[in-house]
C-alpha cells in the first residue's frame, strides 16, 4: 500500500471510529417467549424531541347529548432551547454540530452496509458533556452555557437492516409497520419491495430522514409535511371512498410538491403543457421551485419567520430531500458539504 493510500485509509478508519461515539452502546440481546429479538443499550440521556419541544397539559371540553366531556390533552410547543437554537449564533453552531454528529453516526452504520431506517428526534439521545471533566449530564444545563458540549447518540436499531437481516430475520421483507411515516422516503412509501435494490440505494433511506430532521429543527414542528385545510378539502373531493392510509399518502405527496419535492413526471411544466389543473383551477405545483421559492416556503411556515440559517443549509436539505434515492446525497457527500465548512 502506497503512503498516500495508507494515510487515506487511516483517515477513513479514524472517521468511522469517531462515528461510533455517536451510537448508543450495546449491552446485550435476548429472545422473548414470543420469539422476538430484543436489543439492550445503555441509557445515554434524553431524546432530542424532549429537548426541542415543551409539552403542556390542557383540558378539552366537548358537549354532546350526554353532556360535557372533559378530556386531558397534551399540547406540544417549541421549547426555550429551540428558540435559543434558532435565534443565536451559538445556537446555529449547535444545530450544525448536531447534524454533523448525526451524519457521523449514520456513516458508521452505512460503512457497514446497515440502514437504520428509523432516524428521528425520538431516537437521537442527547447528553451535555462537561468540557473539562467529560461527565455527561442527562438534564439540560443553563441555556447557552459554554461549560458543556452537546453530545448525541442514535438509538433503537429495531428496524435496522443489512444483507444478513434481510436474508435471515425479515422473512418476506421489512414492512411499513416498522417505519415512522413522517420520516419515510417516497420509495419506501410507494414501493413495498423498495429494499430489493442495491445496498447503496437502500442506505439513502436514512439520508431522507436527515433532511426531514433538519427541516424539523428549523420549523420547530414534527409536522414538516403539511397541507392547508383548503387544499385538504379540495383533495378530499377526489378521494371520497378511499381508505384513510391512502388519503394520508395523497396528502403527503401533495405536501412534497408544495415543498418543491416534485414527483417525477408531474412537474408544473408537464401539467401546464398537458392542460391539467387541480379542482378549483389551481395548478398542482404552479410556483417555480427555485432556491428562493423553497426558502420562502420554509420561512413562511417558520413560527419565527427566520427560515434557513444560511444558503448552505438550504442547499444541503434540498440535496437530501430528492425524490430518487440514486440522486440523493450519500452520507459521505453530505459530510463534505459546504454547510459544515465553518466547523473546522
Amino acid at each position: 500500500m502506497r503512503g498516500t493510500d495508507f494515510e487515506n485509509f487511516k483517515m477513513t478508519k479514524a472517521k468511522c471510529e469517531e462515528g461510533l461515539k455517536h451510537i448508543a452502546r450495546f449491552v446485550e440481546s435476548f429472545e422473548s417467549e414470543s420469539n422476538e429479538i430484543w436489543l439492550v443499550f445503555h441509557t445515554e440521556g434524553l431524546s432530542l424531541s424532549k429537548l426541542i419541544y415543551t409539552a403542556e397539559e390542557m383540558n378539552s371540553v366537548n358537549t354532546d347529548e350526554t353532556g360535557e366531556n372533559v378530556k386531558r390533552i397534551q399540547m406540544v410547543h417549541p421549547s426555550k432551547w429551540w428558540h435559543w437554537l434558532r435565534t443565536t449564533e451559538a445556537g446555529k453552531k449547535e444545530m450544525q454540530g448536531l447534524v454533523w454528529q448525526l451524519l457521523m453516526a449514520i456513516k458508521s452504520c452505512h460503512d457497514r452496509n446497515i440502514t437504520h431506517r428509523d432516524i428521528k428526534p425520538e431516537n437521537m439521545v442527547i447528553c451535555f458533556e462537561e468540557a473539562n471533566k467529560g461527565n455527561c449530564l442527562r438534564e439540560v444545563p443553563p441555556i447557552g452555557s459554554t461549560q458543556f458540549h452537546l453530545k448525541m447518540r442514535i438509538i433503537d436499531f429495531g428496524s435496522a437492516m443489512d444483507d444478513f437481516t434481510l436474508k435471515h430475520l425479515y422473512g418476506s421483507g421489512p414492512t411499513r409497520s416498522e417505519q415512522t411515516f413522517e420520516y419515510t422516503p417516497p420509495e419506501a412509501l410507494l414501493n413495498a419491495s423498495w429494499f430489493q435494490g442495491p445496498s447503496s440505494v437502500r442506505l439513502k433511506y436514512d439520508m431522507w430522514s436527515v433532511g426531514v430532521i433538519m427541516l424539523e429543527l428549523i420549523l420547530g414542528s414534527p409536522h414538516v409535511f403539511q397541507i392547508s385545510d383548503r387544499t385538504r378539502a379540495l383533495l378530499d373531493q377526489h378521494l371520497e371512498g378511499w381508505s384513510e392510509p391512502t388519503k394520508e399518502l395523497a396528502y403527503k405527496l401533495r405536501s412534497y410538491m408544495e415543498m418543491c419535492i416534485l414527483v417525477p413526471g408531474i412537474s408544473p411544466h408537464s401539467h401546464q403543457r398537458n392542460g391539467i389543473k387541480d379542482h378549483g383551477g389551481v395548478w398542482p405545483a404552479s410556483w417555480k421551485c427555485s432556491e428562493e421559492s423553497f426558502s420562502n416556503q420554509v420561512k413562511n411556515r417558520d413560527p419565527l419567520k427566520l427560515g434557513f440559517p444560511n444558503i448552505w443549509a438550504l442547499r444541503l436539505v434540498r440535496q437530501l430531500l430528492v425524490w430518487h434515492p440514486e440522486d440523493r446525497f450519500s452520507v459521505d457527500e453530505a459530510l463534505q458539504h459546504p454547510y459544515f465548512d465553518s466547523r473546522h
